[in-house]
């Protein structure tokens, strides 16, 4: 919506988008791959899945589906982490 409260232009969000790139001179990014990034990052910073999904307006099943791979890495990361807190104090 506007400031008067009328619809915008479908595509204008993009076209604004595009010209922050251009006049900041950043890489090139679509909307979606932002949507992309934001969950990574938030995955990789550990945030629970039930709290990405609902930012993004999905189910935690489709996170999983999307971002497995990821989920796949932090749980490997989780056993080393652990493996390593049980030789810290000598219970390997």
């Amino acid at each position: 919506m506007n400031s008067a409260g009328e619809p915008v232009y479908h595509a204008l969000p993009y076209f604004i988008m595009k010209r922050v790139i251009a006049v900041a001179k950043l890489p090139d990014v679509t909307v979606h791959g932002l949507r992309h990034t934001h969950a990574t990052i938030l995955m990789n910073e550990k945030m629970p899945v039930r709290v990405i999904a609902e930012r993004l307006g999905n189910t935690p099943q489709m996170i999983h589906s999307v971002y497995g791979h990821l989920l796949k890495e932090l749980e490997e990361e989780s056993v080393m982490v652990f493996s390593k807190s049980l030789e810290q104090i000598g219970a390997n």
